[in-house]
This record gives structure tokens, sequence and C-alpha cells, in this order.
């Protein structure tokens, strides 16, 4: 299990959270198509296909038409993503002229949700399930959720488990079953009927957990899936309008959109510092004043003026500090191999912009300021102890920290001289390691051994250790500092969903 686990993270860890959705729903829909085909979904695959077909060209049209109107930069990879959700959610029956036009309008209105709720330029609600609300609420009887079918359980199943184990919502996910089956239960609802004709694991999996309408902290999104999972099972009925899974993620969304309160901010582009060959720091001037805690990342998103199939979002940590007043992002970057996105940002000129969103992160420091640390680094991931370290030193304060900072080589290590400069004010004591040390290179060498932890900071087992790195990096010292004693509860680890 160990090793299959290892390598479906290598290929999560190789995909961003967009591509991965945009793949499985297709690769899904293939899927249903066949089957149909086969005689084994009670619907024409030609029908299927033509509303397929439908949903793709209205979400495409209308949605370069919202984006042309308020300017905004588009993501084509989340606009295939809903017309795909809708595909599943919607009767795939096109058998006349009106239902033509319901699937595009369904479209049309899902498209628009990006746009006209987006209230300080955040969305308010998942876009598929407004669509279904409204279409509700006029009348149409075209959501059917008609996925929810046994044959295809399975697919989903797989698709749905790559997905949360890519963006790490277990806990929400967990929390929005057990809710809509205990609610279920006392409602009459068998558990298995949950499973097999109503879509739990579809919804909970693929439309509950989308990040721009869900909350961003880990308690929070615990009681939104509580708070949907409830609704979803719990039949409620208004008169006007009954409950719904479409219903319960936008009474939801309406939740998530007040208890977690993120920015929006346009950020125009300043300068660039190469830090190292491969390291490069951007300094942007943000529209309006950006909060933040340090170790908290935002998704980027970046016109870009020729896609590739990494799309034109990624998530970055924030390697500013608060109390600056630009905002810094550090990227590595392969030149010879880079993302059509890394590439636009090498292109960059003074004045273009971008838009960054979606703050979120837990990667903080403690807020008891006598709390001694370990931080360990490994590469590019020391970009949340440099927004830590700066407002420490532009602050003030001072914390008991060590921070091992782990390179390849001893011209990688980016953000060097400042480290120099702060960290002995601020008292944080910093070992640089080299992976593949020059001759005249004095410093550690090698990899972080345990001798060298219980050296560097003999009461260890007292600190928070914080790690941010390669994957297989984090994951090798983490089991280092737990065979030490360490408990899992004092180990924090960096991680944000795609590159």
């Amino acid at each position: 299990m160990t090793f299959l686990l290892k390598h479906l993270d290598a290929f999560l860890n190789n995909i961003t959270m967009y591509r991965l959705m945009l793949n499985g729903l297709f690769a899904l829909a293939g899927i249903a198509i066949l089957f149909a085909a086969l005689g084994w979904i009670s619907y024409s695959p030609v029908h299927m296909i033509a509303s397929f077909l439908i949903l793709t060209v209205a979400s495409h049209f209308s949605n370069m038409l919202f984006g042309k109107l308020t300017r905004a930069a588009v993501n084509f990879e989340s606009v295939y993503i809903t017309a795909l959700l809708l595909f599943f959610v919607l009767d795939p029956n096109v058998s006349s002229l009106y239902h033509i036009s319901m699937l595009a309008l369904a479209a049309i209105i899902a498209q628009a949700s990006k746009y006209v709720f987006a209230i300080g330029r955040r969305h308010m609600f998942n876009p598929v399930a407004i669509s279904a609300v409204i279409l509700g609420l006029l009348g149409v009887t075209s959501v059917l959720w008609w996925i929810a079918t046994p044959t295809l359980l399975p697919f989903v199943l797989v698709l749905g488990l790559m997905v949360v184990r890519k963006i790490r919502r277990f806990e929400e996910v967990g929390a929005f079953a057990l809710a809509a089956i205990a609610v279920g239960m006392l409602k009459g609802i068998p558990v298995l009927s949950l499973f097999l004709s109503w879509p739990l694991v579809f919804f909970g999996m693929l439309m509950l957990t989308e990040p721009r309408t869900a909350p961003a902290l880990k308690r929070e999104q615990i009681m939104f899936g509580v708070i949907v999972g409830a609704l979803f099972t719990s039949l409620l009925d208004f008169g006007f309008i009954t409950m719904t899974p479409e219903l319960a993620l936008v009474l939801g969304n309406i939740f998530a959109f007040c208890t977690s309160p993120r920015e929006v901010v346009r950020l125009k582009f300043k300068s660039m510092t190469c830090e190292t060959e491969q390291v490069c720091d951007f300094a942007f001037t943000p529209d309006k004043k950006l909060h933040f805690q340090p170790g908290q990342y935002l998704e980027w998103t970046l016109p870009l003026k020729t896609p590739d199939s990494r799309g034109n979002r990624r998530y970055f940590t924030i390697a500013s500090a608060p109390s600056d007043e630009e905002v810094h992002l550090g990227v590595r970057l392969d030149r010879a191999h880079a993302s059509a996105f890394k590439k636009q940002l090498l292109e960059l000129k003074q004045g273009d912009d971008l838009v960054a969103s979606h703050l979120a992160g837990e990667f903080t420091t403690p807020k008891d300021p006598s709390q001694k640390m370990v931080w360990i680094a490994g590469g590019i991931g020391v970009t949340p102890f440099r927004s830590m370290i700066r407002e420490l030193a532009k602050t003030g304060g001072t914390r008991d920290v060590h921070l091992f900072y782990c390179a390849n080589t001893e011209s990688d290590f980016a953000y060097k001289n400042e480290f120099t400069e702060w960290c002995s004010k601020i008292g944080v004591c910093t070992s640089y390691v080299v992976g593949k040390p020059s001759p005249t290179w004095t410093g550690m060498s090698g990899y972080l051994t345990r001798e060298v932890i219980e050296k560097e900071a003999p009461d260890y087992l007292t600190r928070l250790f914080y790690f941010s790195g390669p994957p297989m990096m984090v994951e090798n010292y983490v089991k280092l500092v737990k065979s030490m004693g360490v408990p899992k509860k004092q180990i924090k680890t960096d991680y944000f969903p795609g590159f």
C-alpha cells in the first residue's frame, strides 16, 4: 500500500489540481458514454454526446464574453470543468429545442455566476450548484444527478479519492459524509442508497471540495462539511422550494463566504531579482493592502499568450512579510523546461498585472512567542521562512528558532544575504546544509542526521518542527524526527495543491 501511495503522490505532485479534475472528468464522461452505448446506462449515447457538446460550447463562448466585459483573466480549464460537472448533473436527453436551450441556459448561468456573484472579485457560489438552483426556481426539471448510479460509482470513487488526496480535504469530505449519513438515517434513508442512488460520492468529493467557494482553514472546512452534509439529506420542504443537493451546497457557500473572508488582489509587476541561477524573486505592487500571516499562500492567475497543459493558475507561498508594501513571489525556474506560466513570468514588463486570490494555509507560527521551533527548508521551500524572518525583523520581534536550510550546492541558497543580515538580530540560528559541496565548502554537508539535530537543538523534544521543501525531502525528514521521539502534534508540513 505504501508503495502504491508513493507512486500516486509522485503522479499527483506533477499535475495541477485543475488539470487533474479536467482530465478525470473527461475520462469519466467517456466511460459514461461508452456504458450507454453498451446499454449499461439508460441514456442514448448520441444524446449524451450532444449534451456534452452543447454545454461545452455554451460555456466556452459565454465565459469568453463575460471575461471580455469584466477584463478578467480567463481560466479555460475552469470553464470546461464546470461544463463537465453540469453534464453529470443535468438530464442528458436532448430530445427537443427546449432541452437544448435549457442546457445552454444552465451553462450560461454557471459561467455568469463567476462574475455576477463575485463580491470583491471573490466567487460566492459553486457555479454548478447555483445554476442548478436557479433552474429549479425557474421550474426547469432538468436537474437529475444521473451520475449517481452503481455502474459508475467505482470510477467516481477513484477520481474522487485522487482529487481529495491532491487537495488534502479528507476532514471536510469526512465531516460531510458522516453528517449526511447521520441525518439520512434519521430521515429513514437507507445508508446503502446514499451511495448507490444519491450523488453522495460525486457531490462530496468533486463538488463540495471546489476551493474557491469553500473555506480555506481546516476548522471551517469541517464545519462547512457538517452543514452541507446535514442539509444534503434533510429532505426539508419550504413550500416554494425543497432541499436538494445543489441548494445544500449553495447555503454552505454562504456560510463559507461569511466565515472565511478572502481577498482578491490585483498586482502590478515592479521588478525581478534572481537570487540563484534557478530561483527568482518577483516584486509586485498591490492595488490594496494584502492581509495575511507569514507562511500562507495564494493562488496566482496570470493571463497567458500561449497556454499549455499546466494552465494559467498556480499556488505559491508569499515570500514577503505582511508589513511590506510590496508583495513578493519566490519561484524556482528551470528555464529550459519552464511551463507557459513561468515563461510568462520571466517576460513580465513593469506595470503588467496578475491576480492573486484564495489566500490559504496553516503553515504559520504559533501565537505564543516563547514557543521554540526548528525550521527545515529545502530549495525554494525556504519562502515561507523568508516571510516569517522578514516580518520578525521588520516588527522587532524575536523567536528561538534553528533554521536548517538544505540545498544541492552552496550556490543554490536563495535569500542568503538577507538571512545573514537579519537572523542573528531576531534569535534565529541558521545552518546551511549542502548535498554536493565544493572543495572550499566549510559548512555542513550531506544530509541532516539525528546527531546534527541533537547537537544544534538539544532541547528538540520541546520544539515545534516545520518542514517545507520537495515532497521526498519532507517525507524523509519527518520520518527522522518521528524516530527521534518528536510527536506528530509538534510537526507541521507546508503543502499547497499545485505548482
